[in-house]
């Protein structure tokens, strides 16, 4: 996998698990996958990571929410991997052109291997808590497509929001990358062995050729 810093994302990792369900229709016609009318492909990716660096408990606020000019401060890569959109829609029948629309269905985070170790760390602010954005990987142009606004004491897993974005421009290059976004609690730690579980899954609407 891949090394990060605090959840908002560092570095490059292998892929993980992609898998999919049945293709659904979703045009107002009858004619099913037949051309011009409009399927639904389902995909759900699931994905280890771990820290660079442990959070030390200190007396201030550390900001992971803006970006920064201070190497170790901004938001931070959780996750990079390669989409291989021509290989997994290939069986599909389309093609990347096909595709109308990339959107993200449900994101959770689960703490894994720390049982101590809870979401403490992250501050409740205002409008929002937590911010996961997406991007190719080399981009500059990051776009939010899930947040959490209130961040309860003691827990170790959450859902968040999905704010349904249209990524498909993210999704269609080579490589995506997620990041996520946030302050420290003040006099709150995160362990440097804590692994984190990012689950995801994405819809792809695509009109067939």
């Amino acid at each position: 996998m891949k090394k990060i810093i605090i959840i908002a994302l560092i570095g490059l990792v292998g892929l993980g698990t992609i898998s999919s369900c049945k293709k659904k229709k979703t045009s107002d016609n009858n004619n099913g996958g037949n051309s011009g009318s409009l399927v639904e492909v389902p995909i759900d990716r699931s994905d280890t990571t771990s820290l660079t660096a442990p959070i030390a408990s200190i007396p201030f606020s550390l900001d992971f929410m803006n970006p920064s000019s201070i190497p170790g401060l901004g938001p931070m890569v959780i996750d990079t991997f390669a989409t291989k959109v021509d290989e997994f829609i290939q069986p599909w029948g389309f093609q990347k052109k096909d595709i109308q629309s990339v959107t993200l269905t449900a994101l959770s985070i689960n703490i894994e291997n720390a049982p101590t170790q809870f979401f403490n760390f992250v501050k409740d602010t205002t409008p929002v808590s937590i911010k996961v954005l997406v991007d190719s990987f080399n981009g500059t142009s990051p776009k939010m497509i899930a947040f959490k606004e209130n961040v309860p004491r003691n827990i170790n897993q959450m859902q968040l929001t999905v704010d349904p974005a249209d990524i498909k421009d993210y999704f269609n290059a080579d490589f995506m990358k997620i990041i996520i976004a946030f302050y420290t609690q003040e006099n709150e730690e995160l362990i440097g062995t804590a692994k984190f579980r990012v689950n995801y899954s994405f819809k792809i609407i695509a009109k067939m050729p």
